[in-house]
């Protein structure tokens, strides 16, 4: 009778696993938001640089763009840490916030004049009136006090949006919310440098004949407005293309919402001309830039890296 012989083997060793874990753990993965944020960190902070005899605090600026270029590279790696991983998620909405901060000192890098007067002639010519001033006329207590607290909605938004997206683990949308969100907000940034605007609340003061009057949400607005309002960067808004996105993205996934959040959305676009923040030309051109964004996060055929 044959003997059946069976031999075991174990697999030799190989160099590459250790290589191919390196490999692994210093490849980036950063995703299209990254790229976008570093590329605007890298763009103003050439302008910083290159600009800085009109630019204020040129070398602090500096300093923080390259650093917070040093953050998203370090965020942006294959982290198995599930708080990392939300980190880098969610990270995007506080350096908008700062962002849209710092405009006060890049306003001017090229232009030292406002611009104004174009977007005030546009309005004039479109209304026969102006309307921040127009609508001083609707002034009330209550009607004060329930579009400042449309217009501070805005900042719940994005949050609103994206836990919402998050909890359903709806992964791609919440990337391409966020992407939309980076591509808008840049494209503010961009052509708040190329063409300041100071915004009605500036320009069109000794007009206005009636004070604002309300509670304590237009006291919180107020005080909010009082040491984080941004002189410069009015046009386009960037309170109504932050809130298109957020719109539109959740029409987009959870129509319940977008339907829900569409009346409020409505009221920050009547609150910014109530409260004297935009002229309606930021308005209609913050409302184009939202779109915009969200077309080109949800145009990609492929999901967002």
């Amino acid at each position: 009778m044959a003997r059946l012989t069976v031999t075991l083997t174990t697999p030799k060793k190989t160099r590459r696993a250790p290589e191919m874990l390196r490999v692994r753990i210093l490849a980036p993965a950063w995703n299209l938001t990254d790229q976008v944020l570093l590329g605007w960190l890298f763009a103003s902070g050439a302008v910083i640089l290159l600009r800085r005899a009109h630019v204020p605090h040129w070398d602090a600026l500096f300093r923080i763009h390259a650093g917070l270029a040093v953050v998203i590279l370090l965020l942006a790696r294959p982290w198995r840490s599930r708080t990392l991983v939300a980190i880098h998620a969610w990270y995007p909405l506080a350096f908008f916030a700062f962002f849209f901060e710092e405009m006060q000192f890049l306003v001017h890098a090229f232009h030292q004049e406002w611009f104004d007067e174009r977007l005030i002639a546009i309005d004039r010519a479109l209304f026969g009136v102006d309307p921040t001033v127009w609508a001083e006329q609707f002034t009330t207590y209550w009607v004060t006090e329930l579009l400042q607290l449309a217009y501070a909605s805005y900042f719940l938004l994005p949050f609103i949006v994206g836990a919402t997206l998050w909890v359903k683990q709806r992964r791609d949308e919440f990337d391409r919310f966020m992407l939309a969100s980076a591509v808008a907000y840049v494209t503010c940034y961009i052509v708040f440098v190329a063409f300041p605007v100071e915004g009605p609340f500036h320009t069109l003061k000794h007009l206005q004949q009636v004070e604002l009057s309300g509670g304590p949400v237009n006291a919180a607005v107020e005080w909010i407005e009082r040491y984080g309002r941004v002189h410069g960067g009015a046009f386009p808004s960037a309170h109504m293309a932050g809130s298109v996105v957020a719109l539109l993205a959740a029409w987009r996934v959870v129509p319940r919402l977008g339907l829900a959040l569409l009346p409020v959305v409505v009221a920050i676009a009547a609150a910014t001309i109530y409260g004297r923040y935009h002229y309606v030309v930021d308005v209609v051109a913050g409302v184009v830039v939202g779109t915009m964004g969200v077309i080109v996060a949800w145009r990609r055929r492929r999901p967002v890296p």
